[in-house]
């Protein structure tokens, strides 16, 4: 074998291996989701927020016959990187990454008579329970969790958009 075609097959050798050992370290981590199921059917009647039973959740296909209602306002927990990859049509970016709410958004949804909170874990997001919880304490009386959160929305191929909140301060 040429020396330079030798070259080229240790590095992508290399490369091979760097990447299976990246997605391992990965899984590690973050743990594999089964992908059978969105949600521990043992937990499904329990309210997203124990503290609060008035926060609800709401199912993909109860989500997607919300979407685009004028009183409705679909409202993404991801950091805001996340939320501009790629994000439910219309929704707009809370992100909760310090696990406050920024005042400023608030009044983005003061109108809304039903908000729908997600984020992106398929099995529970504390993301979009904890923003669900703070706006609830904000006086909105419709707030609902999405059950399987961005996962379950983009494998049944619902509406999503991608870029930057339009209506966000």
């Amino acid at each position: 074998m040429p020396p330079a075609l030798r070259t080229l097959a240790l590095e992508a050798a290399r490369v091979l291996v760097a990447g299976l050992a990246l997605g391992f370290a990965l899984l590690v981590i973050e743990g594999a989701p089964p992908r059978e199921s969105y949600h521990d059917d043992s937990e499904s009647c329990a309210p997203p927020v124990a503290a609060m039973p008035e926060i609800s959740w709401v199912d993909g296909e109860g989500a997607l016959a919300l979407l685009g209602r004028p009183e409705v306002t679909f409202v993404d927990a991801r950091p805001s990187v996340v939320y501009e990859q790629g994000h439910i049509a219309g929704a707009i970016s809370m992100p909760m990454d310090t696990g406050a709410l920024d005042r400023s958004m608030v009044a983005l949804v003061r109108g809304a008579a039903t908000v729908v909170s997600y984020c992106d874990a398929d099995t529970d997001c504390a993301q979009s329970r904890r923003l669900a919880e703070l706006l609830a304490l904000e006086g909105l009386s419709d707030v609902r969790v999405l059950r399987g959160g961005f996962p379950e929305w983009l494998d049944a191929e619902r509406p999503t958009e991608s870029g930057p909140c339009s209506t966000c301060p």
